[in-house]
């Protein structure tokens, strides 16, 4: 066999396999309650400042595969974060759902946005949908944030890969000073104008709920179902624009963003929705035991995006078969 007919069946080869959107890589059985050991915004405005990220650092792509961004349907602006459960389903908080007299606000105005970390500059890989339905914990207190959690459910379910994938949710109790991460691109300081135009983190500790109690004394209640992070001296956390987007500790999904006084002040830290309090009420509309499959895309994105490059391997093609 010549070479040239060698060189044209490994080109075929791959224009197929491109067309065809492979391949993908089935993931084991994922139970996702796994015990662990251890501008100005008119949605996000509840008494308490919301859901407040503060001397971060940038994100990597794909380092937060489970973040979303909540956007405005029309003029496509963020206003909270969200975290991914399944194909269908994202998690975010309560107040980030209602609007400013106190109505939950409707799901087609909302748009989801995965698998990018800059507002502005949209890369080829990021997927996007509307939202069907928006379901807020029937128990939410609007002014003292309790059960501040709320579920939509997406019109067009995500396609998972390297950039877009599930956060499995920790049932079982985070030992304090466990250091974990949020991510958002909310406000990076206090009484900020603007969100971040890239997605950042920071790393806080979690603090004992007596602790945490003593120190909310004079602002707020901290009512069952919710825990504190951060740091005694302040400085590092999480900021206005960021409230709804998820508390990852050792890679299991811990906590939501809900609010606290200010942004990172010394004494005052954040307040987190507790997911294990939560985890009967979202299994009640969320099957989180389902199998996925993650697509191991080399070029990002959906398969759509391959076709420029399926496109240019069917005319190498050509060239070859007529050298």
């Amino acid at each position: 066999m010549s070479w040239r007919k060698i060189l044209l069946l490994c080109v075929f080869a791959l224009f197929l396999q491109l067309i065809a959107g492979e391949p993908f890589v089935k993931l084991p059985t994922l139970n996702r309650w796994h015990p662990i050991t251890t501008e100005s915004n008119e949605v996000e405005q509840p008494k308490k400042l919301p859901g407040r990220i503060v001397n971060g650092t940038k994100a990597m792509l794909g380092q937060f595969p489970q973040q979303v961004s909540l956007r405005r349907r029309y003029s496509q602006s963020h206003f909270c974060g969200g975290t991914i459960l399944t194909p269908e389903w994202v998690l975010t908080a309560g107040h980030c759902m209602m609007d400013k007299n106190l109505n939950v606000i409707e799901a087609y105005t909302i748009l989801v946005i995965a698998g990018e970390i800059a507002l502005k500059n949209s890369n080829a890989a990021r997927q996007w949908s509307y939202v069907k339905n928006v379901i807020v914990h029937p128990s939410f207190d609007y002014n003292t944030l309790h059960n501040d959690v709320a579920l939509l459910r997406l019109e067009k379910p995500f396609t998972f890969d390297p950039l877009v994938k599930p956060a499995p949710i920790a049932w079982s109790q985070m030992q304090p000073g466990t250091v974990c991460q949020v991510s958002g691109w909310g406000y990076q300081r206090y009484a900020g104008n603007s969100v971040s135009n890239y997605l950042m983190y920071v790393d806080l500790p979690l603090l004992p709920i007596p602790q945490c109690r003593k120190l909310m004394a004079n602002y707020s209640t901290v009512p069952r179902g919710m825990f504190c992070a951060g740091y005694l001296e302040g400085g590092r956390d999480a900021c206005q624009g960021d409230s709804g987007g998820g508390m990852m500790c050792k890679g299991y999904l811990t906590g939501v963003v809900s609010g606290g006084e200010g942004c990172a002040w010394p004494g005052l830290p954040g307040l987190y929705a507790d997911l294990r309090v939560y985890s009967p009420w979202i299994k009640k509309y969320v099957n989180m035991t389902q199998n996925f499959t993650v697509r191991t895309n080399p070029f990002g994105g959906n398969a759509a995006s391959l076709t420029p490059i399926a496109a240019l391997l069917a005319l190498l093609l050509c060239v070859i078969y007529h050298v």
